[in-house]
């Protein structure tokens, strides 16, 4: 049992890293190359196959867990959803006053966000949990 949750582990790991990286490639690469907009689509399809996978295997490691694993990534989650919300309403009224700059706050930087705070939700939740 203890193999398997190494191994699940490793696995997401291993599949975050190649989402990363593959998304970071796809930016560079739609930025940098300019392509044809269907090859634009198709590389900006690639980052999608690897984040299923990456979401599969955190499925896979979740199931692994104990109660108290669970729990404090579920309230990561949480926290992470709910500042997400928050940031994505108050850039839609601050759109409706004033022009937003796309190259600061465009949508490719929302994964950025969303990434910040999901770690800063497991930073607050096993905090929580490690003090009781």
């Amino acid at each position: 049992m203890e193999k398997s949750k190494k191994a699940n582990s490793k696995r997401v790991i291993v599949t975050g890293v190649l989402w990363v990286i593959t998304y970071t490639l796809s930016l560079l690469a739609i930025k940098k190359l300019s392509p044809g907009a269907t090859t634009g689509v198709l590389i900006s399809f690639l980052p999608v196959i690897t984040f299923a996978v990456f979401i599969y295997s955190m499925i896979k490691e979740a199931a692994a867990m104990d109660e108290v694993q669970v729990r404090i990534h579920l309230e990561a989650t949480v926290i992470a959803f709910s500042l997400g919300l928050l940031m994505l309403m108050t850039l839609g009224l601050l759109d409706l006053v004033v022009s937003l700059n796309k190259e600061d706050w465009g949508y490719r930087h929302l994964v950025t966000w969303f990434t910040m705070f999901y770690f800063t939700g497991l930073y607050i939740s096993k905090r929580k949990y490690n003090a009781q």
